[in-house]
């Protein structure tokens, strides 16, 4: 499969306009820039292997555990059928296996969750298992239980505990506004995973800051402030083999005391024929988030984009998260 990224600089009219053209040639490759964050892991195309069924603690609270687990399922292909607060259960689907391009299989994945306490540590205690669909006897074609808790275990350090669409407004203290030009980067990550029938036009697709956004020495936005997106101009899969399409587009991020930050960015999806995708993007830097085999599309949880400030602004931020020179 070939994916070209088209890097691109806003015009004087805040729209993007095609400056470059990347092509990979494999489901992984990568445009990070030099100042980024190295993450605590590295999000790899999910594939199957080990026991059937896996047991492991994650350091999360119950819902959040659940919230990765479910992601994580639906990497490996899974339409989920239950997800209540201690159990999540679906089984794979031939469509969204084909747009992930993973091996075909008959498996039905069920996980149960429950909260412990470990080594004096609070979290969730997760039991996945690998059973054949439709209660049919006899062992699956394919294992998916260590490569769900992996990818599970690995959205846990990426991305935030807390949900930020919950978290309360702070207001900065003793603060002082600082200037943020006008396209800033703003590396970000999709916080759940999405398939292209669940992204209809106005579908608000959250994200969160991958990492703090530093001006002179200060915070100006924390890693883990909410950024919202939204669906635009989506279609469907057609006949003759039509791919779905749609347009994610940026639109602002948070800041602590509750401020919405304009953003600008656009991301270009769209399924093609099977074994072909193309994916037309402002700045996507890891292509292991977005699958676009077959007529489909989908936006993993914790893939990578980069957004851009939307013109000048300033932000107020707390003394505390000046530098210690400017504190006094």
């Amino acid at each position: 499969m070939t994916l070209k990224f088209q890097a691109s600089t806003p015009s004087k009219r805040g729209t993007n306009k095609a400056m470059a053209t990347i092509e990979c040639l494999a489901i992984i490759c990568a445009v990070v820039s030099a100042d980024a964050v190295t993450p605590s892991c590295e999000l790899q195309k999910i594939s199957p292997g080990g026991d059937p069924v896996v047991t492991r603690f994650l350091p999360a609270p119950l819902p959040r555990a659940r919230e990765v687990i479910a992601d994580a399922m639906q990497a490996a292909g899974v339409l989920l059928f239950k997800n209540t607060e201690q159990s999540v259960e679906g089984e794979r689907a031939a469509e969204r296996i084909t747009v992930l391009g993973l091996p075909h299989g008959d498996e039905a994945v069920h996980a149960e969750l429950t909260p412990i306490i470990q080594d004096g540590k609070a979290g969730t205690q997760v039991r996945v298992e690998t059973l054949r669909r439709g209660n049919k006897k006899g062992a699956p074609k394919h294992v998916w239980s260590t490569a769900v808790l992996d990818q599970a275990a690995c959205l846990v350090s990426l991305l935030s505990l807390a949900d930020p669409l919950r978290r309360p407004t702070v207001s900065p203290v003793g603060g002082i506004e600082i200037p943020i030009a006008d396209s800033t980067s703003v590396p970000v990550r999709s916080q759940h995973f999405f398939f292209n029938t669940d992204l209809k036009t106005g579908k608000v697709v959250p994200f969160e800051t991958a990492e703090n956004v530093v001006v002179n020495d200060s915070i100006v936005i924390p890693s883990g402030s909410l950024v919202t997106a939204s669906i635009e101009q989506s279609s469907d899969i057609g006949e003759y083999g039509r791919g779905a399409g749609g347009q994610l587009r940026f639109k602002y991020l948070v800041l602590p005391d509750g401020t919405r930050l304009p953003l600008r960015g656009i991301v270009d999806l769209q399924g093609k024929n099977v074994n072909k995708g193309v994916l037309a993007a402002m700045a996507v830097i890891n292509t292991a988030g977005l699958s676009i085999t077959g007529t489909g599309f989908a936006i993993h949880a914790g893939a990578l984009f980069r957004a851009e400030v939307d013109g000048e602004q300033k932000i107020r931020v707390s003394r505390a998260a000046l530098p210690m020179k400017d504190q006094n």
